[in-house]
C-alpha cells in the first residue's frame, strides 16, 4: 500500500509531501527519519487507524536541537502573527478616527444612511453618524418601503431588509426627490391573523 507523509523542515519551515511505495518503506523512513524532517502526519486519506498509530509509534521523536529549533520556528510566527494584527488593529483605530473626523466636519443635509428592518424600524446605518432621522426622511424612508412592498406582495414577500440614503433636511438645488439610493431584501411576508 502506497503512503503519503507530510513533511516540514524544522530549519526552513517548508512543508512537503512525500510518497512511499509501501507501508514498510513508510515505516523504516518513520525509524530513521533525517535530523530537522519533522514528520505532522498522513496524507493518504485511506489510512487504517491501526497503521496509522503503528506508523505515529515508529516515528523517530525530535531530539533537544530539533525541539528548539521548533520553539524557536513557533515563537518567530507567533511573533509575525502578533506584530501583523497589532498593525491591523492600528489601521483600524486610524480609519476609524479618520472617518469619525470626516463625518463630525460632512455636511449635515448630506445624505443620511438609514437601515430599515421589518422588525426593527429604521436606524442610522452608521453608528458614527449622530444625525437624527428627521420626520421628512422618516416619511420618504416609509413611501420607499411601501412601493417596493407592493413590487413583492404578488410573491408572498415583504421588504425584509433596506439601506437608503435619505436627505434628511432642505433638497440641494436640482434635486426634487428625498430618498438618493437604496437597496432592499425581500423576506417571506408574515402570516396575518384570520
Amino acid at each position: 500500500m502506497k503512503l503519503d507523509l507530510y513533511i516540514r523542515n524544522l530549519q526552513t519551515g517548508d512543508r512537503e509531501q512525500k510518497v512511499f511505495e509501501s507501508e514498510q518503506e513508510a515505516l523504516e523512513y518513520l525509524k530513521n527519519r533525517p535530523k530537522f524532517a519533522e514528520v505532522l502526519g498522513v496524507a493518504s486519506d485511506d489510512v487504517p487507524p491501526e497503521l496509522n498509530d503503528q506508523l505515529r509509534a515508529a516515528t523517530r521523536p525530535l531530539d533537544e536541537e530539533e525541539k528548539l529549533l521548533d520553539r524557536q520556528r513557533t515563537a518567530a510566527l507567533e511573533d509575525e502573527a502578533r506584530k501583523r494584527a497589532q498593525k491591523e488593529q492600528k489601521r483600524a483605530v486610524e480609519e476609524a478616527a479618520k472617518h469619525r473626523n470626516e463625518i463630525a466636519n460632512a455636511d449635515p443635509n448630506r445624505p443620511l444612511e438609514i437601515r430599515y428592518r421589518f422588525n426593527e424600524g429604521l436606524s442610522v446605518a452608521d453608528p458614527v453618524d449622530t444625525r437624527a432621522i428627521t420626520d421628512e426622511a422618516r416619511a420618504a424612508m416609509m413611501a420607499w418601503i411601501e412601493e417596493r412592498n407592493s413590487w413583492v406582495a404578488s410573491r408572498g414577500n415583504v421588504v425584509g431588509e433596506a439601506k437608503v440614503s435619505v436627505y434628511p433636511g432642505p433638497l440641494p438645488d436640482g434635486v426634487t426627490e428625498r430618498v438618493d439610493v437604496g437597496t432592499f431584501i425581500p423576506v417571506t411576508a408574515p402570516k396575518k391573523d384570520s
